[in-house]
């Protein structure tokens, strides 16, 4: 009997539901189950896990769940006190016991974490990402290119400098690394990586950098990297030779010409 029909018809055969939740160089497999469930080759641990109803309207919200599950487990632990690295995906899949059929029941992200007695996390549908509005060109003075990417074309493994981290302030957000100082290209606006581990560069002076949030754990003698970052101006272009990729307007006129009179 198919899923569709064993829901319908009330057939007595037990559903069950399995999470499947990743993240670069990590799974969880879980289910809300009583006993494991195979599924694939893998086994889904029985672990105390729900979740909210599926609702497909046209709401701004549709196709985002909340899922509950103690703040003990070693999946809420991964949130706290930061989000992954990395986005943490969720898939649910549903079946019956006795039936071969399996469907999958939602499909999405973890989008944030909030802790209280349970761990819930608000999950977003791959439906609920394409309500995402995608930019577009302005006509404006500063460059729209990410740096480095495709459009831009610089090669960040020329502008990316490895070191040791030799201090770390309390907030975890200032760290001092001895290579960082004397670089050509500023990291401000750049990225720091330690490990998985990635944050923006809000600040760059001599041998310091003010991260936009800190990294749990991380402490002096910590193997490290970061990528310089762009100002997005012509003249910083021109800095990294790049002049030809530039998709800015710095010659926009101060004066609109189309209005007022020509005197």
């Amino acid at each position: 009997m198919s899923f569709d029909a064993s829901e319908k018809a009330g057939s007595g055969a037990l559903p069950w539901e399995i999470y499947l939740f990743e993240t670069e160089g990590e799974a969880f497999r879980l289910t809300s189950s009583d006993l494991p469930i195979t599924y694939l080759g893998e086994t889904y641990v029985p672990t105390t896990i729900t979740r909210t109803e599926l609702e497909h309207t046209a709401e701004v919200i549709s196709g985002q769940i909340k899922v509950t599950l103690p703040v003990s487990h070693p999946l809420a632990a991964l949130f706290v006190p930061y989000l992954p690295p990395s986005p943490m995906t969720l898939t649910i899949y549903g079946g019956h016991f006795g039936d071969s059929e399996v469907v999958t029941l939602f499909s999405g992200e973890v989008a944030s974490a909030k802790f209280t007695d349970e761990c819930e996390f608000t999950c977003n549908s791959d439906a609920y990402l394409l309500q995402r509005q995608v930019p577009k060109k302005l006509y404006q003075s500063g460059c729209s290119h990410m740096f480095g990417d495709s459009g831009c074309g610089v090669n960040l493994a020329l502008y990316t400098q490895p070191g040791t981290v030799s201090a770390v302030d309390e907030t975890g957000t200032i760290v001092t690394v001895p290579a960082f100082a004397g670089m050509t290209h500023s990291l401000r606006g750049g990225y720091f990586t330690r490990g998985d581990d990635v944050r923006m560069i809000i600040d760059h002076t001599g041998d310091v950098i003010t991260l936009l949030s800190g990294i749990a754990s991380l402490e002096a003698g910590d193997e490290c990297s970061a990528v310089s970052g762009c100002q997005h101006t012509y003249a910083a272009c021109a800095s990294f030779n790049n002049v030809q990729n530039f998709m800015g307007f710095d010659l926009i006129p101060s004066i609109n010409p189309f209005s007022g009179s020509i005197n």
